[in-house]
Formats: C-alpha cells, sequence, structure tokens
C-alpha cells in the first residue's frame, strides 16, 4: 500500500490571516482497482455516510431491472425535499406495497429553504418523505420485498438486506468483511466505515463496471447522470457537477466526503474518494474541483464558480480569499500534467 505523504488543505483567509484550515485525504483509484495517486492517507478509514447510497441501491437495482431510471436515481439521492423528489419516491414506496409509515429514516426539514419556508407558512410538519434519505429507504423496503425478506426490522444491521449491503461494500472495495466497519446512520441503516482507498475501487467499478455486478452498476451510474436534480437538488453540488463534467457520477456524504465515478481522463476510468477531516463541507467543491483538474477534466468558467477563490461578505464586498493546496502524489508520472 502506497505511504502517506503530505496532507492536502484548503484555507479560509480573511485579511491575509488564515481563519479556518480544512485538512483533505483523498486516493484515486484505476478501473484495474489499482491506488494511482493518493493525497494524505489513501488508506485513511472513514465513514462515506450517504456516498455509500450508490451501493445502498444495489439490491433494488439487481432484483428490479426494469425499475425506472428516475426511481434508482431517488434510491442513490440525498434529495432536498422538493415535490418533484417526493413524487418519486412516493412511486418507488407504492411498488413494495408500503406507505410513509414503514419508512424508518425518521424526519427532518426539507434541505430546499422554499419547501421547508413552505411548510411553515402552512403550518404543517414534515414527514418522513421529507428526509432527505427517502429514496433510500423505500428502496430498500422495495429489495425486500423482491427478495422475500421481511420489511420488519430493515434497518437493522443483521437484517439480511443489511448484511448484503456490507457483503457488497467489502466485494466492490476490494477488502475483507472484517474491514468494513459498522456504525449506524442519521436515517437509522448502518454507516459503513472503509478505507479511502476501498471507497475509491468502488466508484472506479461504477465508471467501469464488470462481473456479474456490471448490469447493476452500469444502471445506477446512467440513472444518476441521467436524473441530476433526483440525486441532490438545485443548487447542491453533485447536481450542479455533474452535467458541467462529461461521464461523472458523483455523490456527496455528511462530513465533507465524497465519491466520483469518472469515465473519461486520460488513465480511463477512476474512481476517487476523498474526505474533508474536520467534516467542513464547504472545502468540498474547492478540493473536487482540484482534483478533477489533476485528473486532465476540463477545468471550466462554469466549475470555477462552484468553489471562487475569493470571499465576499452580505455587501458584496470582498474580506478574503480561499487558498487550495491539493496535489495528488502520483505512484507513476501523471499523463494528465
Amino acid at each position: 500500500m502506497t505511504q502517506p505523504l503530505g496532507v492536502g488543505r484548503v484555507t479560509f483567509k480573511r485579511g491575509g490571516l488564515a481563519e479556518s484550515v480544512h485538512r483533505v485525504h483523498a486516493a484515486v483509484v484505476d478501473a484495474r482497482g489499482q491506488t494511482v495517486a493518493w493525497c494524505g492517507d489513501p488508506a485513511l478509514v472513514a465513514f462515506p455516510r450517504s456516498t455509500s447510497k450508490p451501493v445502498q441501491a444495489l439490491p433494488v437495482a439487481l432484483g428490479a431491472p426494469d425499475l425506472p431510471g428516475d426511481e434508482l436515481a431517488i434510491a442513490c439521492a440525498s434529495h432536498a425535499g422538493t415535490p418533484e423528489h417526493l413524487a418519486v419516491v412516493a412511486r418507488l414506496l407504492a411498488r413494495s406495497g408500503s406507505t410513509v409509515d414503514d419508512l424508518r429514516c425518521g424526519t427532518h426539514p426539507p434541505f430546499d429553504p422554499e419547501v421547508a419556508a413552505g411548510l411553515i407558512r402552512a403550518e404543517e410538519a414534515p414527514t418522513p418523505l421529507h428526509h432527505n434519505c427517502s429514496g433510500k429507504h423505500a428502496g430498500m423496503l422495495l429489495a425486500c420485498v423482491l427478495n422475500g425478506w421481511p420489511r420488519e426490522g430493515y434497518t437493522d444491521p443483521a437484517h439480511p438486506l443489511q448484511v448484503r449491503i456490507r457483503e457488497l461494500h467489502a466485494e466492490l472495495g476490494g477488502v475483507g468483511l472484517d474491514d468494513v466497519h459498522v456504525g449506524t446512520d442519521g436515517c437509522s441503516v448502518p454507516a459503513l466505515a472503509l478505507p479511502l482507498h476501498a471507497v475509491a475501487r468502488t466508484f472506479a467499478r461504477i465508471a467501469a463496471p464488470e462481473g456479474e455486478l456490471a448490469p447493476a452498476l452500469e444502471r445506477v451510474f446512467g440513472a444518476m447522470r441521467a436524473h441530476p436534480f433526483l440525486v441532490a437538488g438545485a443548487g447542491r453540488l453533485d447536481t450542479t457537477l455533474m452535467p458541467l463534467v462529461p461521464g461523472l457520477a458523483a455523490k456527496m456524504g455528511a462530513e465533507a466526503f465524497y465519491g466520483l465515478a469518472l469515465r473519461e481522463t486520460p488513465r480511463g476510468p477512476l474512481g476517487i474518494a476523498f474526505k474533508v477531516m474536520d467534516g467542513g463541507e464547504r472545502a468540498r467543491p474547492h478540493v473536487a474541483l482540484a482534483v478533477l483538474g489533476e485528473l486532465g477534466a476540463p477545468v471550466t468558467e462554469e466549475l470555477r464558480a462552484l468553489a471562487p477563490a475569493t470571499l465576499h461578505n452580505w455587501a458584496g464586498r470582498e474580506v478574503g480569499t480561499v487558498e487550495v493546496e491539493v496535489s495528488l502524489e502520483w505512484a507513476e508520472q501523471n499523463p494528465a500534467a
């Protein structure tokens, strides 16, 4: 395994002084499963959180090969709770004969601020449908029905569905089952922690599917690419980034984790995983653009606008800068350089 070198960092400065420093670890894996580049420690064990959703959606993709792409996309989503999102979740939920009462994700206000404000004005409480993970849970309920597993207890780590999802993480990540650490996510399903290179290998498999899982992986990749709005929502990084980068499927996770499946690079398909150690999510777009640039993706003005180098206050005055020091170490010479 490669040895960890310099940790990347994103520094937010005000008046020329560092105000916040966000340290970064990253791994890049090719279609052969080899770690070809890294920043910091590619063996760092971290929780991908919602970055795991494309893998968590595989049981329903495998069990329902004719599932519409928008419903598969919402099963991979951390959605914003808009009416468009909720309509697709409701349709997916109905396929298993389930209702909102069967969802075990809990409830939080919609991520979309206008929808959240509308509920307040209407004096309506959010429901589990508004939870950003409700699509994932609807997909899990359908996977249970398709596989003859009980819907009851579907979030329990010992449930057959969650056991299968853990196995898929190990298989795609190229690690042993004991290397997949089990915690609990915000929506009550198991949160699975793996080394960064294992998550990057998983996204490399999404970018370049092979083996028995290839058809399902290809459908997940295609659904995310075809329905970027459903994967997140207006103004959010996944939704904005995917249409701007050819051959990219991207999935954010809580606490500033990110996974990217990139098909079009000088090295062929690649999988990328990175973690901002302090969970500082404002650093995420800066890291994503830096890594994409080093991998040979064209960084256009539209992309640069996602991670501006200057900071402005509410009056529009420039008050600071952002310095990005995220340079990949390569196992061999970088052909994109």
